[in-house]
């Protein structure tokens, strides 16, 4: 039981720390194209013509308007999925620890329905959660449907947007 414990506290140590992403600013700007896949990414350039994104793997996409289906911007952070399953691993988590102090074994089905409860009452918070963040994290979407005139009168309020951060390039002093 407590090699149990031990692996539920390493998966919650995993889902809580999350690798540092290089070049990422506040906000996520997610495309959808005609001509193009969806693209998210960062907000590099914004004109009367169109927008130019980086993207996560580094490349600078440019899209002119007559492509450009939607623009959603978001603000970054914790969405649906990372709640409800944080949420979800905690309850399993204090379910398992209660679970470890029944060294007798006695109260076994009573112990397996108090962690699937609290597991499912985990990822039921997880969810609420989840839902609000995602709804306060909705910044901006614009419907351009390849319409010029639309995107030329709306096109400034992308300009807050914008993400001028430049990567710091590390040399070894050798």
């Amino acid at each position: 039981m407590k090699l149990l414990i031990v692996l539920l506290c390493s998966l919650m140590l995993s889902q809580f720390s999350f690798a540092q992403v290089a070049n990422v600013g506040d906000y996520e700007v997610k495309v959808t194209s005609y001509r193009y896949k969806t693209t998210k990414g960062q907000l590099k350039k914004v004109s009367p013509e169109g927008i130019g994104i980086e993207d996560y793997q580094g490349n600078y996409i440019i899209f002119r308007t007559a492509d450009i289906i939607k623009i959603k911007v978001k603000k970054r952070g914790l969405t649906f999925g990372k709640a409800v399953a944080s949420g979800a691993l905690l309850g399993l988590g204090v379910g398992a620890a209660m679970w470890s102090l029944d060294e007798n074994g006695e109260a076994t089905e009573d112990m397996l329905k108090l962690t699937a409860a609290l597991t499912v009452g985990g990822a039921a918070a997880g969810a609420v959660v989840g839902g609000v963040s995602e709804i306060a994290a909705g910044k901006l979407t614009l419907k351009v449907n390849g319409n010029a005139d639309y995107f030329k009168k709306n096109y400034q309020k992308l300009e807050k947007y914008l993400n001028y951060f430049e990567p710091i390039q590390h040399v070894n002093g050798g």
